[in-house]
């Protein structure tokens, strides 16, 4: 009878730490995604990496703010270290790129004679 007891104490602890493990999971999916605006700023080149929900996944566009001669701008994959927009001169808004479930990306800016900056990874 006492090892009845003690299989069902360790069953109900075995569920309470499976329980509290995807509570865990769920939370720290739902503080990666993180909808917003940050600003990046590499000598005179600024610019926002922007997040937001787009059909249920995040997307990440980078919009340069101030663009002297010579600032460049871009969106990294960190899984992969490839590029998946720019890096660019060009001042206007890059698309928005997908940014969901496996992928991690992060905005990035530098000057010609700065250091790259980039934003947070999401």
């Amino acid at each position: 009878m006492r090892f009845t007891r003690t299989r069902k104490r360790a069953s109900a602890a075995a569920l309470a730490v499976v329980a509290m493990g995807v509570i865990g999971v769920g939370a720290a999916t739902s503080a990666q995604a993180a909808e917003g605006s940050w600003t990046i700023r590499s000598g005179g080149c600024v610019a926002l990496e922007e997040v937001e929900l787009q059909s249920g996944h995040d997307h990440m566009a980078i919009d340069p703010i101030a663009a002297p001669s010579g600032c460049e701008f871009g969106i990294i994959n960190v899984n992969t270290g490839q590029w998946v927009y720019g890096p660019t001169t060009d001042p206007r808004e890059s698309p928005w790129e997908y940014d969901g479930p496996d992928v991690s990306l992060k905005a990035c800016t530098w000057g010609p004679r700065s250091a790259e900056a980039c934003g947070p990874v999401n």
